[in-house]
């Protein structure tokens, strides 16, 4: 993948955007301090040469350069670059000191706290490789050129190289340290990259089970609406025709949210088509769903309504295990259809029954989900079943699939955007024979 490629050119740099600016501003800092007091040094009693101008020039650019990584894009933008050559310039200044004053041993100690200090803030080892090449190079020209140097070149040798040799083993332990994080940076990634693939195909999965095919009929029209709280979310909504032509629908809730109720849901459908290979009831059907999904399912229980419409007789047959109840809305009037029953898929053994209702003319039918009613806005109120009963009514002059997104969009207004479960609604509307 080009992810991993463009990863993988990175694991031998210990920089990126925050961590290359901490360490910048602690080096400006350091050098800023470490120049300053220089000036303060009595460098003529000791009969040392260290011209105060160049230390004030030197420290005046260390200050400007702080405060521009707080206050300059264009320096944050090429802090890398600039502070490699801070680096260069501290270590030239600190080898001519050297130079100047014939290895003066506190001008060496400054050399050894510069190199450390300069080594282990490299963020980059090639860039560090060079570097130290440089600070070898140039203590072996300032080392042999000193005539009279007061430290013994043996001494002075090792006193240069072991802080260089020290700052590379110590960059090299820090990147080892990167690259494993890098590592496991790509193996996230390429483990969110398959995780998405596959909310990829469980969300198309789970558009499947809620979006019906309605047999083509004069006699009724069905409309569906579903929005997903999650990628996936647990709701069910499924038609199948029956062996004596009566049409099954089943509405179901997955207790949970994410993949595993999604899981739930997709077995829950599967065993719904079972059941409607049979000409039994809606009670029947839901215990023998009950049946055949709880020794696979043992952390979720499921709401639902299975209801039977029988549009030659005008008669609707149905059964609810722990839903809300079905709306009948009649003359202007949202009625809640008369009916109990608990959950499946608990610790409890179901209780279900069956009901029916004789179908009018113009009789239409609602099956929602909880979470078009168990919302809250920012003040604290509560939607409610009378508010979404209300909302009903005032757009029943709207048809279909209209009506259906004019209640969830004030649903969503009340709750002033934040939903905190699936919304899912059938809605039936009986034609006129």
């Amino acid at each position: 993948m080009a992810i991993n490629h463009s990863l993988r050119r990175v694991t031998d740099r210990f920089k990126l955007g925050d961590e290359l600016l901490k360490i910048s501003r602690i080096c400006l800092g350091v050098f800023f301090l470490f120049i300053g007091f220089g000036i303060l040094a009595p460098t003529d009693e000791l009969g040392l040469y260290d011209p105060p101008i160049i230390r004030i020039i030197h420290s005046l650019v260390m200050l400007g350069l702080f405060i521009s990584t707080y206050t300059s894009t264009w320096v944050k933008e090429h802090l890398e670059l600039i502070l490699n050559s801070v680096f260069y310039t501290m270590t030239i200044h600190s080898f001519v000191l050297l130079y100047w004053n014939d290895l003066y041993i506190g001008y060496l100690i400054g050399m050894v706290l510069v190199i450390t200090c300069i080594g282990i803030s490299f963020v980059e080892k090639r860039w560090l490789i060079t570097y130290l090449f440089f600070v070898i190079i140039a203590s072996i020209v300032v080392g042999l050129s000193t005539n009279k140097p007061q430290v013994d070149l043996s001494l002075f040798f090792p006193t240069i190289i072991t802080p260089a040799l020290v700052s590379y083993l110590t960059l090299n332990i820090r990147l080892s340290a990167v690259e494993k994080l890098k590592e496991s940076e790509i193996q996230l990634k390429e483990f969110y990259s398959r995780t998405s693939e596959d909310l990829l195909i469980a969300q198309n999965t789970q558009k499947s089970l809620v979006t019906i095919k309605v047999p083509d009929s004069d006699r009724f029209k069905i409309s569906t609406y579903y929005r997903s709280y999650d990628k996936v979310g647990g709701d069910v909504l499924s038609v199948e025709v029956r062996p004596d032509k009566r049409l099954n629908i089943f509405f179901a809730d997955v207790s949970g949210h994410g993949i595993a109720s999604a899981m739930v849901s997709a077995m829950a459908s599967l065993a719904f088509k079972i059941v409607s290979r049979s000409n039994i009831q809606p009670a029947e059907s839901l215990m023998i769903m009950h049946e055949l999904l709880k020794p696979l399912v043992l952390n979720h229980h499921i709401s639902a309504c299975f209801a039977i419409l029988d549009a030659e007789k005008n008669r609707i047959e149905y059964s609810y295990a722990g839903h809300p109840q079905i709306l009948l809305i009649r003359n202007n009037h949202v009625i809640e259809m008369e009916g109990r029953g608990s959950l499946i898929l608990s610790h409890f053994e179901p209780s279900l029954r069956d009901y029916h209702l004789d179908i009018e003319a113009d009789d239409k039918f609602l099956f929602y989900s909880d979470g078009l009613v168990e919302l809250f806005n920012e003040a604290g109120e509560f939607y409610g079943e009378d508010k979404f009963y209300e909302s009903i009514l005032s757009n029943q002059s709207k048809k279909g699939k209209a009506l259906l997104e004019a209640v969830v969009g004030d649903s969503i207004v009340f709750a002033d955007g934040h939903i905190e479960d699936d919304m899912t609604m059938l809605f039936i509307e009986m034609q006129k024979s």
